[in-house]
């Protein structure tokens, strides 16, 4: 009877975790506000922390950490004048804490399975919403195109997540090598679409690693497969590059609009590190270097926020936060380096945090999502190891 109350809970969490997560591409309110999918989520993540609570994991510390202090220093600033809805920022990581710790604990537990329909769903409604909404890719009536999102940069940085989700999902095993391709193609299609330079060359730089085949756990008996596949992959990725450059020096990219938005980079006044307001700290005390702005401090200084995902931590809460925040993402690709190499960490980490160059993402829910999935997989991989590595034996010595 126990077990039976265990398996309902089970179905239950899979099934709110895939919906939330095929929601993701869906934008019905204001940006900023809570969508559908951060209201399924939020049930989902409710239910998973009253079953197994937070997990005692340095990355939890560390983004717990940074909710409190920036909760606490954002309240100082409203105390001392700042507008109350400074404590936003405050929200959406606490928010991001709890979900990425609840997505964590159940995919640690039950894998991913149920969480690969969701992904499918929302690659398929992203494309569904961007083609329903016309676009043109030489033609620049029709403008960026932002499917069912509330702005180009949100389908942009979801286009990289969705990238390193299905690399992910087709690493262990549950996606065919041909749909993770086409997942892969799609991914890039919605940056192309979105014109966001920073998802274009994320997406850009990585898709090559990713679609090297993975080699599964006993499939290559034969060492010319062994061999051969990854002389195979180089060769493909050669010839594409060779391929897409001798277009490109011939011409026949010019009429493209993502060419001519990559082109313009140098040109375009909102490119540089200053204009997306990386150097706002330069402009406070320095008690506020090591303590932090704050989120209307910045808005002063800089007009926006500050658009990066280190930088905007470091300026809104000091050398303090970015310690804390750092913590969090170096935990995150030691931890993958070590489970599954360095290609698969690139693949997994390289799009979100090249993204987060020129674009904060601190606050994007499918981020949080891949950081949690892949590092439940990635301590699943770590702890079947261990049995492996305790009971090898070592050979015998003779003399």
């Amino acid at each position: 009877m126990k077990l039976l109350h265990f398996q309902r809970f089970e179905v239950l969490e899979g099934f709110l975790f895939a919906l939330g997560v095929a929601l993701l591409p869906i934008y019905v309110f204001k940006s900023g506000g809570v969508q559908p999918s951060h209201m399924v989520l939020a049930l989902f993540a409710l239910i998973a922390l009253c079953r197994w609570g937070l997990p005692s994991e340095v990355w939890v510390f560390c983004l717990a950490g940074v909710s409190f202090y920036s909760f606490f220093l954002e309240g100082f600033y409203v105390t001392t004048g700042a507008k109350a809805t400074s404590l936003m920022a405050s929200v959406f990581f606490f928010y991001n804490l709890f979900l990425a710790s609840a997505v964590y604990s159940f995919s640690r537990r039950y894998g991913l399975s149920a969480f690969t329909p969701g992904v499918f769903v929302a690659c398929a409604i992203a494309i569904v919403a961007v083609s329903v909404g016309g676009i043109s890719l030489q033609e620049a009536g029709q403008g960026r195109a932002t499917g069912a999102f509330n702005n180009p940069n949100q389908l942009g940085y979801f286009s990289v997540c969705m990238l390193s989700l299905t690399y992910l999902l087709y690493s262990q095993g549950h996606l065919k090598y041909l749909v993770a391709v086409g997942m892969f193609s799609v991914a890039v299609f919605l940056s192309v679409a979105s014109l966001s330079k920073a998802a274009m060359i994320a997406n850009f730089v990585v898709v090559f690693l990713a679609l090297k085949p993975v080699r599964k756990k006993r499939a290559f008996k034969s060492k010319l497969l062994t061999i051969g596949i990854p002389v195979f992959w180089l060769s493909v990725v050669f010839l594409g590059i060779i391929f897409i450059a001798t277009s490109y020096l011939q011409g026949s990219l010019d009429d493209y609009l993502f060419v001519k938005r990559l082109q313009g980079m140098s040109q375009e006044a909102d490119s540089s590190l200053a204009s997306r307001g990386y150097f706002a700290f330069l402009e406070g005390t320095t008690i506020q270097f090591f303590l932090g702005l704050g989120t209307e401090g910045v808005a002063d200084i800089v007009g926006h926020e500050v658009h990066s995902t280190l930088a905007s931590v470091l300026n809104n809460y000091g050398v303090i936060g970015f310690i804390l925040f750092s913590g969090v993402l170096v935990t995150w690709a030691l931890k993958l380096w070590r489970a599954v190499g360095f290609i698969p960490m690139a693949c997994l980490t390289g799009p979100a945090m090249l993204y987060g160059i020129t674009h904060n993402g601190t606050r994007f829910t499918a981020f949080w999502i891949l950081f949690a999935t892949s590092m439940a997989v990635a301590d699943r991989v770590i702890k079947e190891r261990k049995p492996r590595q305790r009971f090898r034996v070592s050979p015998l010595v003779t003399e």
